[in-house]
């Protein structure tokens, strides 16, 4: 069993992870390294071929098989901006967009970090109020932002985010967690191993050796969120082929790459994950902004099952939440700022 909190009722909700009985087979205790069978389903060829088996397969009857698939999974079709009946394909569903501009309002509070996808969110730390999954070495963060770290000259500087977990049902766009301008944006290659609570573990490298694309804003600009410098890493997983770069400044009429040097409005999307299970991961100074009270209140909960709470040994519990939503609130007394760290 595995079970996630909403975040506005508080209520509980046991999940129905997708293909769950496979992935506990290829990620179970025994294997803390990828086997041959594992590296190859985890290959960039295999995940490209089943992603297009899976979502560009040609249906006979499309609109009645999405219509399947919308009311299967859950998914609220008066969110779309294309009507179902304009689809052919589970791609066309699955990279969907929807009217985030009403749907997904901006919390009020400018110099707050808003969720970069609809998931399930984890609060973590490095140190202080959430401080458990780092030291438990369930995502080393130097080794998810490679050489994009920025605070690789400070090894020992308290940092704190956010994980949000996309599951197949989802809108599979990422939007911008804070306004500021781009210091660097970095795609590392990697591998496609699963997103699955499962897997993730038992093979707790997932984040650090999968394909991802880093972006590294400054948010003490102009315009911008005032908490210092905050990396997003959007992560792919298995049957996520590429990662597709999709700024807009407005709904989704220009898409495009982001670019250094460019300001990027905080809520804005800028990249859409292809088909499948995923993950977006938000970083900031510990010291520039402190998490919503309501996701480390959850992440608490020893009254519920979670599959990481048992790897861990203790409650870490996942929170439902929605793109744009507040994930973290600037403190007062910004320190270091990102002008020294720059």
């Amino acid at each position: 069993m595995h079970q996630y909190v909403l975040r506005h009722s508080g209520e509980a909700v046991d999940e129905q992870l997708l293909a769950d009985r496979v992935i506990r087979f290829l990620y179970n205790r025994s294997r803390e390294e990828p086997g041959a069978l594992l590296s190859m389903l985890a290959s960039a060829r295999v995940t490209d071929w089943l992603a297009h088996w899976e979502f560009d397969r040609t249906l006979r009857h499309p609109e009645v098989t999405l219509r399947r698939a919308v009311e299967h999974l859950g998914i609220d079709q008066s969110e779309f901006v294309d009507p179902i009946e304009s689809m052919s394909t589970l791609r066309d569903l699955f990279e969907r967009r929807i009217r985030y501009w009403s749907l997904r309002p901006l919390p009020e509070c400018l110099r707050s970090i808003v969720s970069p996808a609809d998931g399930k969110a984890l609060p973590f730390a490095s140190e202080g109020e959430a401080a458990l999954p780092i030291k438990a070495r369930f995502i080393s963060l130097p080794g998810v932002l490679g050489e994009a770290n920025p605070w690789q000259r400070w090894p020992d500087l308290p940092l704190a985010g956010v994980i949000v977990r996309l599951t197949p049902d989802v809108y599979h766009y990422t939007h911008a967690p804070v306004a500021g301008v781009v210091k660097r944006y970095t795609v590392i290659e990697g591998a496609f191993h699963s997103c699955n609570p499962q897997a993730l573990t038992t093979f707790t490298r997932s984040y650090e050796v999968n394909r991802r694309a880093v972006t590294v804003y400054d948010t003490d600009v102009p315009g911008g969120t005032g908490v210092g410098l905050v990396a997003q890493v959007d992560v792919a997983a298995m049957m996520i082929g590429r990662l597709q770069p999709a700024f807009s400044e407005h709904g989704y009429e220009t898409p495009a790459a982001l670019q250094p040097g460019q300001f990027v409005p905080r809520g804005a999307p800028v990249s859409l994950f292809r088909p499948g299970s995923s993950t977006s991961i938000v970083i900031w100074q510990a010291a520039r902004a402190r998490h919503a009270p309501e996701l480390l209140a959850n992440a608490g909960r020893g009254d519920l099952r979670s599959r990481f709470s048992d790897w861990l040994g203790q409650p870490w519990v996942e929170t439902a939440l929605r793109v744009r939503e507040a994930i973290a609130r600037a403190v007062d007394a910004p320190s270091p700022s990102s002008e020294s760290l720059s």
